[in-house]
Parts: structure tokens; C-alpha cells; sequence
């Protein structure tokens, strides 16, 4: 039905297990995407803010974006956590979790990581149309934003929260 390099919708006759008949059930087949966390020596995490034209507005967001074909998941988060930030670590990525981002009509999961010792080495890349700009939060501030809804994305509330419960346990207490 729609056949795009950004999603592929479909209109299926979903048949439930109880034998009910759903005759326009679409499905959106969207790439699965990661989302980075990346902190600095200083404790403080890599986000961006950029115009959303789906809201009207600018949203704050951990890097993220789609996985290409044939990559790994480990790999696109790398990629693009360089291309949306300039930042790149030498630590391995630490995988918090995958997650399906809406069973009831996607098939696609977002694959969440976390970058440590992460050091700007390079300019972001900016695609035609995109207006971005890294900024620097700490743990404190992020709650903050969270709370305001200047963070307000599900998926880059998920995988704060993800990150942030794992620094706690491997530092044993506040990470602020």
C-alpha cells in the first residue's frame, strides 16, 4: 500500500485466535532503530534537540536512528551517535535492551546502548532539511527536562532511565 525507504504500510485480514475476522488491519513495517546514551567523562549525557515536523517543534532526544540493512545494532549506534554528535568512545557499547516500539500495529524494535567516556571528535553530519544542534545535560538536568516535558520522547525517557539505573548499580549509589 505504501512502500517507503522510511516505512512500508500494509492492510492485512488479521484472523484472531478466536476466530474473529479484522478485515482492514494495517501494519506499519518501520526499520528498527537504536537509541544511544552517551556520557562524558564528566557525567554528562549527549542529547539532541532538533525541529520535529510531525509536533511543530523542537524535541530533545538521545541520538538515535535507523539500523541499514545488514548492519549490527552495535554498529548503527556507533555511526550514529558520530553522524547526529561528533562523539565517538573507544569503550565498547553496552547493550540496556530491546524493545518492540508498538506491537499492536509495528514490527520493528528499537535496540537501546549505552556509550561511556564519550569525546566530541568531529562535527556533526547534517542531512538536507536537518537542523540539530548536541547538547550537554547532566543527570540532575535531565530529570529536570523530563519533568517539564523537555524530554518527551517514550523511547528517550526508556533509555535514560535504562542507563541511569545501570550507572547506579555499577557505581553503587547516586551517578549525579
Amino acid at each position: 500500500m505504501v512502500n517507503s525507504p522510511f516505512i512500508k504500510l500494509r492492510k492485512d485480514v488479521c484472523i484472531t485466535e478466536e476466530q474473529d475476522v479484522i478485515d482492514d488491519y494495517y501494519v506499519c513495517e518501520f526499520p528498527n532503530w537504536v537509541n544511544i546514551v552517551a556520557v562524558t567523562p564528566q557525567n554528562e549525557v549527549i542529547l539532541v534537540r532538533e525541529y520535529r515536523y510531525p509536533i511543530g517543534e523542537d524535541a530533545t532526544a538521545v541520538p538515535a536512528g535507523k539500523v541499514e540493512d545488514g548492519e549490527k545494532e552495535s554498529d548503527a549506534a556507533a555511526r550514529e551517535l558520530r553522524e547526529e554528535t561528533g562523539y565517538c568512545t573507544k569503550d565498547e557499547f553496552i547493550f540496556l535492551g530491546s524493545f518492540y516500539t508498538n506491537a499492536a500495529n509495528a514490527t520493528n524494535k528499537v535496540f537501546t546502548y549505552l556509550a561511556t567516556n564519550v569525546e566530541q571528535v568531529t562535527v556533526p553530519e547534517k542531512a538536507a532539511g536537518e537542523k540539530t544542534q548536541a547538547e550537554r545535560m547532566t543527570w540532575e538536568e535531565i530529570g529536570k527536562a523530563i519533568e517539564s516535558g523537555t524530554i518527551n520522547q517514550v523511547f528517550s525517557v526508556l533509555a535514560l532511565k535504562l542507563a541511569e539505573d545501570y550507572l547506579k548499580e555499577k557505581i553503587g549509589g547516586q551517578i549525579l
